[in-house]
Formats: C-alpha cells, structure tokens, sequence
C-alpha cells in the first residue's frame, strides 16, 4: 500500500518519491542487467538510461501497483537496446568455465556457474528464466513485463531449462574424459 501512495506521488511529479522508488528497487535493476550486460560501465550506463526514461515517462503508468513491472519492462528493453547497438558481449567462456573446483581442505568442491550457462540462452528463454528463478516473479507479472501469453511463458521456461541442462551436462562430459 506504500508503494502505490509513493508511485502516486511520484506520477504526480514528486520527484523524492521517485528516487525513494528507484533505491528501493535499485538492487534488482542492477542485478537485471548485470546478467544481461556483464560489465559494470556498461550497466551504469543502462540503469541509467532505464531511470531517465522512467522518470520522462512516469506519467504513461496506468496502475501504480504494476511499478515494478513497469521498470523492469523498461530495463530489458534498455538492455536489448544496448545489446543490438554494440552487439553481444563476450566474455570468452569456454564450457569448462561453468564448474568451478575450489579446494577445502582436503577435497575438491565443484560448483555450478549457472549465470554462464544462463548466458549462453537464446534471449527468450534467458529472459523467463531470470525473471522467474533470480527476480522470484510469478507467470502472471512475467506475461506482464514481456507481453506474452502464460503458456508461451511455460514452454519458453521448459525449453531453457533443457538447453540448460543439456549445456552442463557437456560439461560433465568433459569432466569424465578428462579422468
């Protein structure tokens, strides 16, 4: 209920209640496009330009409730935008860049890089997988942020799970030739 009395204010053009919004949800943001962009000048630059063209464009939001949603909505477009404009970033990572071995002790732990393996998703399955299992969304507010029906959300998140699986267990492919 704060929220949608702070979204007001900030419709009404109270731009304190605007940047209370954007503290309060600047951590998802950045975490958002973080995944998407992997190099921080990079996400500055489109958080920034997600702010801006919230705060130009607050006034279009139709039901304060749906905030959240709405700036998310924002932000992957910017990131699409920055994505096509300057083309995939590579971070050159090889299959065996997913696992990671740490030594404790006397054993050797491996853990699962899942974000690299996220990465490697076509952008409709990337985009589901991170808005369900890393931003916690339900089905209904992903249909809303990326206007597209619940069950193509379904299908989309089932075939990225797939891909994923199938990206990891190359991995483990390797880890048994090699012994």
């Amino acid at each position: 209920m704060e929220d949608i009395v702070t979204v007001k204010r900030a419709i009404n053009g109270d731009r304190q209640a605007f940047e209370s919004l954007i503290e309060k949800y600047s951590d998802s943001l950045y975490r958002e496009a973080y995944i998407r962009c992997k190099y921080e000048e990079d996400v500055k630059d489109i958080i920034q330009e997600t702010i801006y063209n919230a705060y130009r464009n607050i006034q279009t939001l139709k039901e304060p409730k749906y905030f959240k949603r709405w700036i998310t909505k924002i932000l992957i477009n910017e990131c699409n935008n920055f994505l096509c404009k300057h083309g995939m970033i590579d971070l050159e990572h090889s299959k065996r860049s997913y696992i990671k071995e740490l030594i404790i002790g006397d054993r050797v732990e491996t853990k699962i890089y899942l974000y690299n393996a996220i990465d490697e998703l076509e952008n409709k399955y990337k985009d589901v997988i991170i808005l369900r299992y890393i931003e916690r969304l339900k089905l209904d507010e992903i249909s809303s942020i990326l206007d597209i029906p619940i069950d193509e959300i379904k299908i989309n998140l089932k075939k990225g799970i797939l891909d994923m699986k199938k990206l990891l267990n190359e991995v483990d492919d390797i880890d048994y030739k090699k012994e």
